[in-house]
């Protein structure tokens, strides 16, 4: 085995961390430029977690914009040699969540705004949870499209941790980073949102198992 082959990822990244530290060091410096190239390293996260609440681009970018400058109005203040991408998750998190409180647009979805092929998965998304927000086959578009409707449902907080665990995949160390709380504090929003995304999965099963019985008698 060429131990060379195995040193380069290793290289690869202490390369590309020494890059990240001289780029915050400038823009800390009062580099923009700097401070624009750092951010391309991390915009695509930053946009991800925003496309996770928000389905209008102009809306996303806006948002986007929102915490590049909050990004950069704080850049002086970070921590020299801290990682640079959850401090900026919690920028992006914190920027999401006061304006998930802002828009206030909870609605409680019904069976009957479900499509066909929302009801078909319905079952499925009961037993497996919060799919991802990524494309694929149909039937796993409709479990998204029906996992959003119920997050809409959502109180901001339970929107949030159930979002970066079962969307963006983050441990629960990292969660509790991203919205400033205790481990333990997360775990239990997190079985909290869970709980009423079941609570409301159980409730959509109830009116079609009423609607199918209104429809048996002729009603």
């Amino acid at each position: 085995m060429d131990k060379r082959k195995d040193q380069e990822p290793a290289a690869r990244w202490r390369e590309a961390s020494e890059r990240e530290a001289d780029l915050i060091r400038q823009a800390q410096e009062g580099d923009r430029q700097a401070f624009e190239a750092l951010l391309r390293l991390h915009e695509q996260h930053v946009f991800a977690v925003i496309g996770s609440f928000l389905r209008r681009k102009q809306d996303v970018e806006d948002l986007a914009q929102d915490i590049f400058l909050k990004a950069y109005v704080a850049i002086g203040r970070f921590r020299p040699g801290a990682p640079f991408a959850p401090w900026l998750r919690r920028i992006t998190v914190n920027t999401c969540y006061d304006h998930l409180r802002k828009i206030r647009r909870r609605s409680e979805v019904t069976f009957t705004d479900l499509g066909e092929s929302e009801r078909d998965v319905m079952h499925v998304l009961a037993e497996k949870g919060c799919p991802s927000t990524g494309t694929g086959s149909g039937d796993q578009v409709a479990a998204r499209d029906l996992a959003e409707r119920i997050l809409a449902g959502l109180t901001p907080k339970e929107r949030l941790v159930i979002t970066l665990r079962e969307v963006h995949g983050l441990e629960i160390a990292e969660i509790a980073d991203a919205i400033g709380c205790s481990r333990a504090a997360a775990k239990v929003r997190l079985w909290r949102a869970r709980r009423a995304m079941q609570i409301c999965i159980q409730r959509l099963i109830r009116q079609e198992e009423e609607t199918a019985h209104h429809e048996g008698r002729g009603e």
